[in-house]
């Protein structure tokens, strides 16, 4: 049997898919208005994985451009943006969300996060980091206003918008469709939905 080249993710859960280096994997917003936290290792190395902080110093930018990588803990590049088919509004400064932060919110009980889900699929690959890495936030609309504060605003992708992303080395990815569902601070539609990962001949342009 050969390797999956798709994968559906039901709300408030995760999954994966292997890619081999140069390889095209497009993340699908399935119902729109969906966040998208997307996580990446080495197939390699399980202790080299895609850095956000090192991707903002090496792109000098809040967000890579079409064009531009994404860098890993080694400040190798991981993925490449090679086509973003939404309105182009991404979120990398966010963590993902936990149980923590949804008890600081006055959730009681437990909710789906988008760290245990992430936990639960880089289990099943055998990446087990220290620490939750922080994600690329796929869709996510947070844009910071001029006095520094981050606005939490609804997701604007439409039903079938995409990105797609070209593997600079065999590497595993990880996504979770994200849980938060905050009337306080909504980011995802009017309830959450699923995403799709899929292995790609080419990008359309």
């Amino acid at each position: 049997m050969g390797a999956a080249t798709a994968c559906d993710i039901a709300a408030r859960s995760g999954g994966w898919l292997e890619v081999k280096q140069e390889q095209l994997v497009r993340v699908i917003d399935i119902e729109g208005s969906q966040v998208a936290d997307m996580f990446a290792v080495s197939s390699a190395d399980k202790r080299e994985w895609l850095s956000v902080g090192n991707t903002r110093s090496a792109t000098e930018r809040l967000f890579p451009g079409v064009g531009q990588s994404f860098y890993t803990n080694q400040l190798r590049p991981i993925l490449t943006l090679v086509e973003d088919h939404t309105p182009g509004v991404h979120d990398m400064l966010y963590r993902a969300c936990d149980p923590l932060l949804y008890a600081l919110m006055g959730v009681t009980g437990h909710h789906p996060s988008c760290q245990e889900n992430f936990q639960k699929a880089a289990a099943e690959v055998g990446w087990h980091p220290p620490d939750t890495p922080d994600p690329v936030n796929f869709f996510q609309n947070t844009p910071a206003d001029e006095h520094g504060n981050i606005l939490s605003k609804l997701a604007l992708t439409k039903a079938g918008d995409f990105v797609t992303l070209r593997a600079e080395m065999d590497l595993v990815i990880v996504v979770t469709a994200c849980s938060w569902d905050i009337a306080a601070s909504p980011i995802n539609g009017g309830g959450c939905t699923g995403i799709r990962l899929a292995i790609v001949d080419n990008a359309s342009r």
